[in-house]
């Protein structure tokens, strides 16, 4: 059993989780500042992470029949992703019907937690429900016209911190959207990075992202170091508005990271083959050994950086908000 489920969390990308769980700690410590309801809060994050777990398993399967695909003397080869997408149905570990069927179980379970905050809290729990179903289920087709990051967006900042915070507290107030934009911003830069990876991939592909959008790889370049930059601005919303006291500017602390990944992808524009130098800052690098045997290091190293970069930021935001409020 636990190797089966096991098996089902690496299909569903839990790698990315910490997404969602830095996110929602965040807003989670704020309502416990505001007096909230500790069981509901931590409800509210296993229902958000069955629904990012299903969004990440229905991107798959949809992309399962979208994408090109030759076979090779019996052998399914997707020659327009990178290297491990898809791999447990390329192998034959397992099936769409079955992957389709534990995209519902993530979905039922998501939804049951949602009728109980319906039936607990009221009526504007279901426009979250609602919000969060079109995200899981249109998330595939928002990549093919540019709302993909749009999408994220929404997901990790005012979907998932006014409804946690209304859960908790039974309140919707302006103080939870603001406290969500420092890390949905480093999230949006996370999946920004993501599709930088992929751009070549994507155009083969037809798909629109942000990235697209730009004739080169500098003007790329340069839209993300203004995401990032504005991700450290808006932190000074927080002190200014009183949500944590000004401890928290210890978030600029990362900014060598962030110049680290901004470093790491002009080297991949220059060469889509280099991989960087693992150093100890560059931590958690977790599965390594599994990346190099049957995914792309080259991917998967930016793709950590991003990740780590955006968990910094969240942890210290949380910390301030647990010990400097």
């Amino acid at each position: 059993m636990l190797k089966k489920i096991k098996f089902w969390l690496e299909c569903s990308r839990w790698y990315a989780l910490p997404m969602t769980f830095f996110s929602w700690l965040i807003i989670f410590c704020y309502g416990l500042n505001m007096s909230g309801n500790v069981k509901n809060g931590i409800l509210a994050l296993v229902g958000i992470s069955f629904a990012h777990l299903a969004t990440n398993l229905f991107d798959d399967f949809c992309d399962y029949h979208k994408l090109t695909r030759i076979v090779d003397f019996g052998n399914v080869i997707l020659p327009n992703t990178q290297r491990g997408k898809c791999r447990y149905l390329i192998e034959n570990q397992t099936t769409l019907n079955e992957v389709l069927s534990v995209v519902i179980f993530y979905c039922l379970i998501a939804f049951l937690i949602g009728i109980y905050f319906y039936l607990t809290c009221g009526t504007p729990v279901l426009i979250f429900m609602f919000a969060g179903i079109l995200i899981v289920l249109g998330y595939s087709f928002f990549s093919y016209i540019r709302l993909s990051e749009l999408a994220v967006a929404a997901a990790f900042g005012p979907l998932m911190f006014f409804g946690t915070f209304f859960v908790m507290t039974n309140k919707i107030s302006i103080e939870p959207l603001i406290l969500s934009v420092p890390s949905m911003l480093f999230t949006v830069n996370l999946i920004y990075t993501d599709t930088f990876l992929d751009k070549e991939i994507d155009k083969k592909e037809e798909k629109r992202t942000l990235v697209n959008l730009f004739s080169t790889d500098d003007k790329a370049i340069f839209f993300q170091k203004c995401l990032i930059a504005f991700g450290y601005i808006s932190v000074l919303l927080l002190p200014v508005f009183d949500i944590t006291d000004w401890e928290v500017l210890f978030v600029y602390l990362t900014i060598p990271l962030a110049i680290d990944l901004v470093k790491s992808l002009c080297e991949y524009a220059k060469d889509n083959t280099f991989i960087p130098k693992k150093k100890w800052y560059h931590f958690p690098f977790e599965e390594w050994k599994d990346i190099a045997e049957n995914r792309s290091q080259v991917f998967m190293f930016r793709m950590y950086q991003a990740r780590n970069l955006m968990i910094y930021v969240s942890v210290i935001i949380t910390l301030c908000l647990l010990f400097c409020y």
